[in-house]
């Protein structure tokens, strides 16, 4: 089935809600058949059973999704006393009988991601029960972000392959519900996975943890609606999760340097005197619909201040309209140059490129990534990238922009003229610089406003998967930037420098000798494998071997984090240790299980530097080995 085209007759279609049931097998409700009067969803959410549809029978577990038509018949055989399954109707009024049709297709769909579908049902079928006009016409205006998360999900696992990025689907979760009480463990517990691998991947791939991140999402929502509103301190507080007025206003002093109330006031003597001030209505207050939250839920951010870091692109396209639209007034110059308002957002960096190529004609090509094929430059001269810093400098291309995470790396130099364009990416900063093209992956570009439609106006942006392995890195940036001898010398250098090393260390590393990584942090143990923290040059490169508990628990597995009553069963004879700052307490609690291991009583302990190893860009993974290595061999003599 075409998707694409399927979700363009969606976004032209009006549709109407028509009923939504609720069969349970404990309250006798659920048919054995059904005839199709109109179009519909059959939404699986507990219990397993045998779902016919029209002919064909498909096996649903807990949440499933299965779409039908007009004259579809439906057969339920539930497989136990616990099955429950929304049976959602609705109609599509089509302007032809063939469009008509693609509404009565059948096809089914196994969600990656349950609650948020889950609660959108509940939500509908509540309002759907209540009698009033009000509740009936919220349950109608519940059905499309439903049928907008349906299609969402079909359609991420279509163009990733199944490749879930749970990092890009926790992000989008946490813009959609950052109104609601959220812990990292119900967080983890949409995407199957556990909160503590759940933060690991956030801060490998975006530099903060989840609740983190959702502290920056709400407090950047607090500053568009006082900018934005005359509602309440008490009423933005409430809408964008926080019920104590009081707790909210420190939270965002803390944040800021002011209170929402300084904040608003500074804000609009900053812009008394701009004609910017007339895109706000002086008329409308903006309401807010207050939401609760639980303060319990939520730990001290502690990064520091916080810019405003994303940034509206339907208003910043109305501004650069307005300015745009004053200066002509009063310059008089009858130019037309500035006329297209189709994409007025990414305007001004298309009028940058087209004075920088009056001369000479930018010569561009298709590349294939995740999101399609972008048509990019051959020869990108200023490039602003996300995730990917090392893997660009590498090559000899130093990019005009990147995000605070990667420039907080210790282990790269020269960076001082790199501008820094937030955690998450900040859209003006990034439109000023005027990129050529834009690479980021998958979580960043979910992490901006209006995500990679938004970052596309800006300039062309192209999406990429991150290896975390210098060889693929370094061979996909060389096809990106049009560097590929560059990536086939660094490449062939890097091995024989691997080569080197292996040399260097075998006359005093046993063939049987097993190696170990941990790090103790405030409050956690941490083990590692063959990805990062040196465990990819141990394990991958230098060819050492893990002990027999990392290469079944870690690398093949999915431990990570671990009780310090288990520390013994994974370390070595040698062993890499990272203790992070204000973990020193928790260190004194541990120190006796890891002296008294193998690597403690043979003194071969190295102690490494955690943010130094942390990242796996290929300038970061050379000086990496080169750290372990001169450990290696020091404690050797």
């Amino acid at each position: 089935m075409d998707w694409e085209a399927h979700i363009e007759r969606w976004s032209r279609t009006a549709v109407r809600l028509l009923d939504i049931r609720q069969y349970r097998v404990e309250n006798d409700t659920v048919p054995e058949r059904y005839v199709a009067h109109t179009s519909f969803f059959v939404v699986t959410t507990h219990g397993e059973a045998r779902v016919n549809l029209s002919g064909t029978v498909y096996r649903t577990r807990s949440l499933h999704i299965l779409h039908g038509g007009k004259g579809a018949e439906l057969g339920f055989m539930p497989l136990g006393n616990d099955f429950a399954c929304y049976l959602i109707l609705y109609k599509a009024e089509c302007a032809s009988p063939e469009e008509q049709e693609s509404f009565h297709i059948p096809y089914e769909f196994t969600p990656y991601a349950m609650l948020p579908l889950q609660e959108k049902c509940q939500a509908m079928y509540r309002l759907w029960q209540q009698s009033t006009p009000m509740d009936k016409l919220q349950a109608q205006s519940a059905f499309l972000p439903f049928v907008f998360e349906v299609m969402r999900q079909i359609r991420t696992s279509a163009t990733e392959n199944g490749r879930l990025n749970v990092v890009t689907e926790a992000i989008h979760y946490i813009h959609e519900h950052y109104r609601k009480a959220i812990t990292a463990e119900e967080l983890a517990g949409i995407y199957s996975c556990s909160a503590s691998y759940l933060s690991r991947l956030f801060k490998s791939q975006i530099g903060v943890g989840p609740i983190e991140y959702l502290i920056h999402v709400r407090i950047h929502k607090a500053k568009q609606f006082l900018l934005r509103s005359e509602a309440r301190v008490q009423e933005i507080a409430s809408s964008v999760g926080y019920e104590d007025v009081y707790y909210f206003s420190r939270l965002f002093k803390k944040h800021t340097g002011c209170s929402p109330l300084q904040f608003r006031e500074d804000s609009r003597q900053t812009v008394h005197n701009n004609p910017l001030r007339l895109l706000k209505s002086s008329i409308v207050s903006e309401r807010l619909a207050p939401h609760n939250e639980n303060e319990n839920y939520y730990h001290p951010f502690r990064e520091g201040d916080t810019s405003m870091f994303r940034f509206s692109r339907p208003a910043f396209g109305a501004m650069m309209i307005l300015c745009t639209t004053l200066l002509l007034n009063a310059c008089q110059t009858g130019s037309n140059s500035g006329s297209n308002t189709g994409t007025p957002a990414s305007q001004p960096a298309s009028t940058a490129t087209a004075t920088a190529t009056d001369s000479t004609a930018v010569e561009m090509r298709s590349y294939k990534h995740l999101k399609g094929e972008t048509e990019i430059p051959v020869k990108p001269q200023r490039v602003v990238s996300l995730f990917h810093l090392g893997e660009l400098m590498t090559l000899g291309v130093k990019p005009v922009g990147a995000t605070t995470f990667i420039l907080k790396n210790p282990l790269l130099s020269d960076i001082s003229d790199i501008v820094d364009v937030g955690v998450p990416p900040n859209a003006e900063k990034i439109l000023s610089l005027e990129p050529d093209l834009i690479v980021t992956t998958g979580p960043f570009a979910e992490a901006f406003e209006g995500g990679y439609e938004a970052l596309s106006k800006i300039a062309p942006t192209i999406v990429v998967e991150q290896y975390n392995d210098p060889f693929k890195d370094v061979e996909m940036f060389g096809d990106i930037l049009g560097k590929q001898e560059e990536a086939k010398q660094w490449k062939e250098a890097f091995t024989a420098k691997i080569a080197d090393y292996k040399k260097k260390i075998s006359p005093f590393i046993g063939a049987d000798e097993t190696f170990s990584i941990l790090n103790v942090r405030p409050g956690a143990i941490y083990i590692y494998g063959d990805t990062n923290m040196g465990g990819n040059i141990l394990y991958k490169y230098l060819g050492l071997k893990p002990t027999e508990k990392v290469e079944t628990d870690v690398i093949n597995g999915e431990t990570w984090e671990i009780s310090a009553e288990v520390i013994p069963d994974f370390i070595g004879d040698r062993l890499f240790l990272a203790v992070n700052e204000g973990a020193e307490e928790d260190m004194k609690k541990v120190e006796k299980l890891i002296k008294s291991s193998p690597a403690g009583k043979a003194g071969k302990i190295y102690n490494i530097d955690f943010n130094k190893f942390l990242l796996s860009d290929p300038i970061s993974v050379e000086k990496q080995m080169d750290i372990i290595i001169n450990l290696l061999v020091e404690g050797n003599n």
